[in-house]
């Protein structure tokens, strides 16, 4: 594989992380997560040929579909609680002046967007499947 591919993947997961340093508002939140995740899954698979750098990339891009779904439907609930605000300093007053910051439904949501960022993320406990996909990259070694 080309070296150009490879520094692409760099470039663009470290676009998104510089990205998702800045954000203020849930769009900003999925797409830069989204261009930091795909591309450092892409780089598991580098080594196209080999099988076990399939597989990790497989088990990831799979994880990530799963965890994607979650963050979009909560931060859809986030909005729809929040009575259409993006920006995350109006949907905290929103909740604040209508009173609906202890309502379960926003919870509910608080807690799914952090597993949702949590499969992304791998810390515990979501990091029992990691290790699995860390023994098929090949681009550290």
């Amino acid at each position: 594989m080309a070296i150009a591919e490879f520094l692409l993947f760099v470039l663009i997961a470290t676009l998104g992380g510089m990205f998702l340093y800045g954000v203020n508002d849930l769009i900003t939140i999925f797409i830069a997560l989204e261009c930091f995740s795909l591309c450092s899954y892409l780089l598991f698979g580098y080594t196209k040929k080999d099988v076990r750098s399939n597989e990790a990339t497989t088990k990831y891009l799979l994880m990530d579909g799963a965890s994607s779904s979650i963050l979009v439907h909560e931060f859809s609930w986030l909005y729809g609680s929040s009575k259409g605000e993006i920006e995350l300093q109006e949907i905290v007053n929103g909740l604040i002046n209508t009173q609906m910051y202890n309502s379960p439904g926003i919870s509910i949501a608080l807690i799914f967007i952090t597993v949702g960022i949590g499969f992304k993320l791998s810390p515990t406990p979501s990091h029992h499947w990691t290790s699995n996909v860390y023994e098929g990259e090949q681009f550290v070694r």
